[in-house]
């Protein structure tokens, strides 16, 4: 299916902004938002080199009230990524701080949910499209969330529940004409995997983790895991005991 309506979150920088490049042509209209004023400018104008029509907004995806106005002034979409996020882990002293676990779950959960919940109302109000559904809400979740690794707890942790939420959710949700997507990258080539002090398997330019979740989406895909053979291992290392993880490095603690 094509998209022509189109809101991401965290556009500015990342996978964010390889997705707003890859949908931006003729007859598409973006709706970006993303915090970074400097960068989201960038990406749109370079969007509308494209020929794409460009609506940039600022934008925490953690104030539900602003988060859902945003939404609520598209108007009328297709589809929604639901892409802001943040990473971290326990650093050198082994344990996550309070305040980082909630910086974590407020922005890649709740602000997830801030996100994809008024667009789910939205869409339910519109028409159903040629392909049989209203809209569909798609949400960034990571390979982190198939594996309890101790590199980074709260994101693996903030990931599975994403994860356990569109897969329980889909259901219902096609009920009311609107596809629900989880997409799970392995490692990506941005600025948040950049402080990443391991190997990371499988690593990938950010545009083409682009096409990979555009042919997904396009297809209408309930899961989006890529690399596959990635995917797979986590399943597996799942059931490994965590020994065998004790000396991962961990993370960065600073988000």
């Amino acid at each position: 299916m094509a998209y022509s309506h189109i809101a991401i979150t965290g556009a500015s920088s990342g996978l964010g902004r390889a997705l707003a490049l890859a949908y931006a042509k003729p007859g598409v209209h973006l709706h970006l938002a993303a915090r970074h004023a400097q960068r989201l400018a960038e990406v749109a104008s370079t969007a509308r080199a494209l020929d794409a029509l460009v609506t940039e907004t600022l934008l925490d995806v953690t104030d539900a009230t602003a988060t859902k106005a945003w939404v609520n002034d598209c108007r009328q979409l297709d589809l929604i990524i639901a892409n802001a996020g943040i990473s971290a882990g326990p650093g050198a002293s082994n344990r996550e701080t309070a305040a980082q676990i909630n910086a974590i779950f407020g922005t890649n959960v709740l602000g997830a949910f801030n996100t994809v919940l008024p667009a789910m109302d939205l869409m339910a109000q519109q028409p159903v499209g040629l392909n049989g559904i209203r809209g569909r809400v798609a949400i960034i979740g990571s390979i982190a969330g198939l594996i309890a690794l101790p590199t980074s707890p709260a994101y693996s942790a903030a990931k599975a529940a994403l994860d356990f939420w569109v897969t329980a959710s889909a259901p219902n949700a096609a009920k009311d004409g609107i596809g629900l997507s989880l997409i799970r990258p392995g490692f990506i080539r941005t600025p948040m995997t950049a402080k990443n002090p391991y190997k990371m398997p499988g690593l990938m330019a950010a545009d083409d983790a682009a096409r990979i979740i555009l042919t997904g989406l396009a297809a209408g895909k309930t899961h989006i895991t890529f690399p596959g053979w990635f995917g797979l291992f986590a399943r597996f290392g799942q059931m490994l005991p965590k020994r065998v993880f004790a000396g991962v490095p961990r993370k960065p603690a600073a988000p």
